[in-house]
């Protein structure tokens, strides 16, 4: 099964410092995601597998979440995760409601990752 890439754009709200939320991101959100949609279990319908926190290179308190599962498409839609497993996750909700509250999180973009390569160094 091919690998599904989604999106998810933060905007920052007025008053949020970008340390604050930078800390929160790799302190709490990353690492609960981690553990708690790694998988596979009984109940998964896709698995995490990487992670990525973006900045706009322009300052403009701008972050790309990136988040890549192994599963289908349908499985990663939707503003709380809720199709990833068969049962819902209750302390999601409480993790992305803190995530609100530093800012405006757009609609979900999914996208399947059709090629993929690696590029060597040179030595």
């Amino acid at each position: 099964m091919p690998n599904i890439v989604r999106h998810d754009a933060v905007t920052l709200l007025s008053g949020v410092r970008e340390e604050d939320f930078e800390i929160f991101m790799q302190e709490k959100l990353l690492p609960y995601f981690s553990e708690r949609y790694r998988g596979p279990t009984r109940s998964s319908r896709a698995d995490l597998q990487s992670q990525s926190l973006l900045k706009d290179t322009k300052g403009r308190r701008r972050y790309l979440w990136v988040t890549v599962w192994e599963g289908s498409s349908e499985s990663v839609r939707g503003s709380s995760f809720e199709n990833t497993r068969m049962i819902r996750i209750e302390a999601t909700a409480a993790m992305l409601k803190k995530l609100d509250s530093f800012g405006k999180r757009s609609s979900e973009k999914v996208m399947s990752a059709l090629i993929s390569t690696k590029v060597t160094t040179n030595t």
